[in-house]
């Protein structure tokens, strides 16, 4: 009887414990101790979102490593347990590390690599909203950003006064540009973008004949291998000028091995003027495969379809009302990554990048007879302005001379641009004491259809690079790369950087280094009656010196950086009409200086400021058209403004977040059919917003443009005025 006493008295306290190990739950308060909504709390694959007293719970999880996230705050790690209560504590969020990749093919600190790079981060890219990548870099300092007119048109990038085919764009470790260099941005997308990493410099120690002025590396999501159920979301937007977008994405994993990231969007818009219309659909998918717990696969594939009006240039009344272009680009790519032991790490990868272009213009336009007034500038070098264009038995105000000019926009033979380019390589990481050693083996194959003949060239690259500690303040790297080219020979170019920390989060930094941009297969190959390639061609050569200093401070709320830099670009290529056919030849030269300030500062966990501003001198020191008004020695370089910025203001709340800000540039050289040679400078102004209406449920806004500003990156070719668009994203 006393037994089934103690029995009867025990099954009440096993069935209590029972309920209170029947699931995980917690608090998650902010540093003052008051709870915080709307927190994701991420548990054994599962998700939960805190409630207003903070509160949540997984009824089915007994014990799990979680991770608790709320905007304006630092993720937190930690172990939830059944039948205890977790209560976690949110520190407000300083400023991310900048760790990157790109400036030592590891993960480093800019700090330690001694490089100036910037980081775009995934949450960036969502309060900025816009589709278009080449909007994304233009909040990057040191970077030019230039479009012919509208979305979809031509766009190319310019990094620290170089060439525009000395920026290397990589996606996943896959190169994007056509062999030589040349890229254009317009049909890249930010739907299923992770974060950016952009380098300043010349980074062919690391990476070869394109990375002469920067490397821009893209990295697409990858999905969680131990969330079983698939995460996604569905978009869809309306803006002005019917334009439309819409986008998908799905991640997760099989709960172990697996993982999975896929993306697909669409964007089309009608345009601002006749024949301005562009249709631009593109996927990716980023899929991983755990083999062992030391060695792992991973595949990426991307690929964008777009079709575009060509109006040219309406600014000044020419309407080209049939021309258009149709691009399709496609890149894939595997890396294996083996870690052997505790101090070395080896990946091997193949990549493959394809791209087609077909321009077609079948009727004429014309003939248009235009007029403009033009304004002439002696000091200190020779220059013109474009004031209007005008009635041309109007009489001309003083200081002002007319142009006038018949143009007939001829029809011409469909053009196809095809290229492709596929590379292999094997990569070796050696850590050691203070530091590691990165070394490796790349080949890569070009081809292009040039002349209506098939071409390629060959290369062979070996790089090494080592980054030491000595100490805990002096952080040491260097490196360079031998490349073998079936069509220049041999080059080598190094790189050197040296970083001491002064004192707590103070840096100060120099480096110097060699880039080289190869010639493109035209250059090299064409064989049509007016042109004919150059097999002789060296590459161009960019020699350069940098030096920085950066500061953090109040907790990494604050980060500033200073950097000065002095490049040098020689054996230029440019076609030279000497005869007929002519060809090209490296006869130019040019340089660039120029000093960067960034700033970035989180005063609140809500309130986030940036800000930076370049001015950099640039000079045509040799030219073929020496007298000419335009590229003739003594200019500036065409297209890279000498005065350029941008500043924003993020406010982000639990439910909503706004964010406001500006693009700014100067005037620069520039050309167009009336003699003109410089463009004024501009403003672009934008804001977005977004409300979370439900944990699924989140309208979105943003205005382009909101001053509607009416200016030309490109002379002739006007940017886009006003456009609001507005949308819903469903989340799950």
């Amino acid at each position: 009887m006393h037994h089934a006493g103690s029995f009867l008295l025990a099954v009440p306290s096993l069935l209590l414990a029972a309920g209170m190990a029947s699931g995980a739950d917690g608090v998650v308060v902010d540093p003052s101790g008051r709870p915080v909504p709307s927190a994701m709390v991420e548990c054994a694959g599962a998700s939960a979102t805190t409630g207003p007293d903070g509160r949540f719970s997984f009824p089915q999880i007994d014990r799990c490593q979680g991770s608790v996230s709320a905007p304006g705050f630092e993720t937190a790690r930690l172990e939830i347990v059944s039948g205890s209560e977790a209560r976690i504590q949110l520190k407000i969020a300083g400023l991310s590390e900048l760790v990157v990749v790109s400036a030592t093919r590891r993960e480093t600190t800019a700090e330690e690599a001694g490089v100036a790079a910037t980081i775009v981060s995934g949450a960036d890219l969502d309060r900025r909203q816009s589709p278009s990548l080449a909007d994304a870099l233009r909040d990057v300092p040191g970077l030019d950003v230039v479009r012919y007119g509208r979305p979809g048109s031509l766009t190319q990038v310019f990094a620290r006064g170089g060439q525009r085919t000395g920026a290397l764009v990589l996606v996943d470790g896959i190169p994007m540009n056509d062999p030589g260099g040349e890229i254009n941005l317009a049909g890249f997308t930010t739907g299923a973008l992770d974060h950016i990493e952009v380098v300043r410099g010349p980074e062919s120690a690391l990476f070869g004949a394109e990375a002469s002025s920067a490397v821009i590396q893209i990295f697409t999501r990858r999905g969680d291998p131990e969330s079983t159920r698939p995460h996604g979301s569905l978009s869809w937007e309306r803006g002005s000028f019917q334009t439309d977008r819409w986008a998908v994405s799905l991640a997760g994993g099989s709960g172990a091995r697996f993982d999975y990231s896929l993306g697909a969007e669409q964007f089309h818009t009608v345009g601002e003027y006749p024949n301005d219309y562009f249709r631009n659909s593109s996927g990716t998918a980023n899929l991983g495969f755990r083999l062992s717990p030391s060695t792992q696969l991973r595949g990426g594939f991307r690929s964008f379809d777009a079709m575009l009006g060509v109006p040219s240039q309406v600014a000044y009344g020419l309407y080209d009302l049939d021309a258009n272009e149709a691009t399709r680009d496609t890149a894939a790519g595997i890396r294996l990554d083996d870690v052997r032991g505790s101090h070395y790490v080896q990946s091997v990868w193949f990549n493959y990048h394809r791209s087609r272009d077909l321009s077609v213009d079948n009727q004429g336009e014309g003939p248009y007879n235009i007029a403009a007034l033009v304004r002439d500038v002696t000091q200190p070098v020779p220059r013109v302005y474009f004031e209007g264009l005008a009635d041309p038995s109007a009489p001309v105000p003083p200081g002002l001379r007319l142009v006038t000019e018949s143009v007939t926009l001829w029809p011409y033979d469909p053009y196809l641009s095809l290229s492709s380019r596929m590379d292999f390589a094997y990569q070796g990481t050696l850590t050691h004491t203070g530091g590691a050693a990165v070394f490796g083996y790349e080949y890569e194959r070009q081809d292009a259809e040039v002349s209506g003949s098939q071409v390629d060239r060959q290369n062979h690259g070996f790089f090494l690079h080592e980054q030491l500690a000595v100490g805990h303040r002096l952080f040491l790297s260097g490196g360079v790369r031998l490349e073998r080219n079936s069509a220049f020979g041999t080059k080598a170019t190094p790189r050197g950087a040296a970083s001491y920390r002064i004192a707590g989060s103070t840096y100060l930094r120099a480096s110097a280094g060699i880039g080289i941009t190869e010639p493109s297969l035209i250059q090299n190959f064409s064989r049509d009656a007016w042109s004919v390639g150059n097999p002789n061609l060296r590459p161009e050569r960019t020699t350069s010196f940098e030096a920085g200093l950066v500061q953090e401070a109040f907790g990494r709320r604050l980060r500033a950086e200073v950097s000065a830099f002095a490049n040098s670009y020689k054996d230029l290529i440019t076609f030279v009409f000497a005869q007929i056919p002519s060809t090209w030849q490296n006869v130019e030269a040019s340089r660039a200086r120029g000093l960067e300030f960034s700033m970035q500062a989180k005063p609140a966990s809500w309130l986030s400021l940036a800000g930076n501003y370049t001015r950099m001198w640039t000079r045509i020191t040799r030219s073929n058209s020496p007298d000419s008004l335009f590229n003739g020695t003594g200019q500036e370089l065409a297209r890279r403004p000498g005065n350029s910025g941008a500043v924003s203001v993020s406010l982000t709340r639990k439910r909503w977040w706004l964010q406001t800000g500006a693009v700014l540039v100067g005037e620069r050289q520039d050309l167009d059919l009336f003699g003109v040679t410089r463009s004024r400078g501009y403003q672009n102004v934008y804001a977005t917003g977004s409300l979370r209406l439900s944990r699924n449920v989140v309208p979105f806004l943003r205005v382009e443009n909101l001053l509607n500003s009416r200016y030309q990156e490109i002379l002739g070719y006007p940017a886009l005025s006003r456009s609001v668009h507005g949308g819903l994203r469903l989340e799950w």
